[in-house]
């Protein structure tokens, strides 16, 4: 008969394993995404580069872009198993529940409305976060009164309708320049961050993930509904605390890089059917890896090193997290029948 210990100590040796694979697939995926592209830089040049042109691509364009696309799939990747935790449902995400449609109408009314400052990226960061907190607060005050996460999700989706309206409105009265800006913004993109940018998001990133760790036993508790049952208030004070660094690492990351699709929804999904674990001892690094792997290999297909055209990283994200979201949806209405 198997044991409890040994049924932890297999699970325990599973998740070194896949760990040990995500960390090969990142590994080589970004070598080949700073190796690849129309600039012409050969793979030993990757390591050590033999010109300065080949130095300034690498250093100012490509090293960018890699630790971007790492880190925003990481980013994405972590607030949507944290929400998804919050909320018990795995089709829970930023954009599901209007977290990103706010913050992507903040930095709208910051382009189109004439409140941009330059080419700074102050203002759009600022109101992504002030929009998107709206949405978290308003979120949060359903999810008290109502209890109930059909409720909630329809609150998003009408937020999302809401917001989208009003960027309807901004762009049809703005002018030209104003809504290019925006429709390359809106398309999402790996390549707009510099070291400061990603220096921020990253140290946001790295306290946000420590905050939720420290917790992951009660998220743990919670899941299963035996948190409700010991400590009502302390369940309150853990889900606001989950909501607000959800939220916080989302606006970020649509401030900076646009709303990136279905990255947040999918990879956690994609974490807990490889490892077949609820534990988020486990589930919380998978995830950020998993992430980070999937939003490098996204970037080197919309980079396209083969043509010289580039995909917005949005429709290689789409592309990538719908089947896997349909998945989930028949996984999940064949085990309730």
């Amino acid at each position: 008969m198997t044991s409890i210990k040994d049924i932890l100590l297999k699970e325990k040796r599973k998740f070194r394993l896949w760990m040990l694979i995500l960390l090969l697939v990142i590994t080589v995926f970004s070598i080949l995404e700073l190796s690849l592209g129309s600039a012409g830089i050969s793979f030993v040049e990757v390591f050590s580069p033999q010109n300065e042109y080949a130095e300034f691509v690498l250093r100012e364009i490509r090293i960018p872009r890699l630790l971007t696309a790492i880190l925003i799939g990481a980013a994405l990747s972590f607030s949507g198993l944290v929400l998804q935790t919050v909320f018990r449902n795995p089709l829970v995400g930023p954009s599901v529940l209007g977290i990103s449609s706010g913050a992507s109408l903040g930095v709208a009314l910051v382009t189109m409305a004439g409140f941009s400052l330059g080419h700074s990226d102050i203002p759009k960061v600022f109101a992504a976060i002030l929009f998107s907190m709206s949405v978290l607060l308003l979120l949060f005050s359903v999810a008290g009164r109502f209890r109930d996460n059909a409720s909630v999700l329809i609150v998003g989706m009408l937020i999302s309708y809401l917001a989208g309206a009003v960027v309807d409105i901004l762009i049809f009265v703005s002018d030209n320049d104003a809504l290019k800006e925006y429709t390359l913004w809106g398309m999402g993109s790996f390549s707009r961050m510099n070291y400061g940018e990603i220096l921020v998001v990253a140290t946001l990133l790295l306290v946000a993930y420590i905050i939720v760790y420290k917790n992951r036993h009660l998220m743990n508790l919670y899941l299963i509904g035996e948190l409700d049952e010991v400590n009502e208030k302390r369940k309150k004070r853990l889900i606001f605390l989950l909501i607000i660094v959800a939220g916080i690492i989302t606006a970020f990351v649509t401030a900076f890089c646009g709303p990136i699709a279905f990255i947040g929804i999918a990879i956690p999904n994609l974490m807990r059917f490889v490892l077949k674990i609820s534990d988020h001892k486990y589930l919380l690094p998978g995830t950020v890896l998993l992430g980070a792997a999937v939003a490098v290999m996204c970037d080197l297909l919309s980079a396209m090193p083969w043509s010289d055209h580039s995909l917005p990283v949005n429709a290689v994200t789409s592309l990538f997290g719908i089947p896997i979201i349909v998945f989930m949806i028949f996984k999940s209405r064949h085990k309730s029948l």
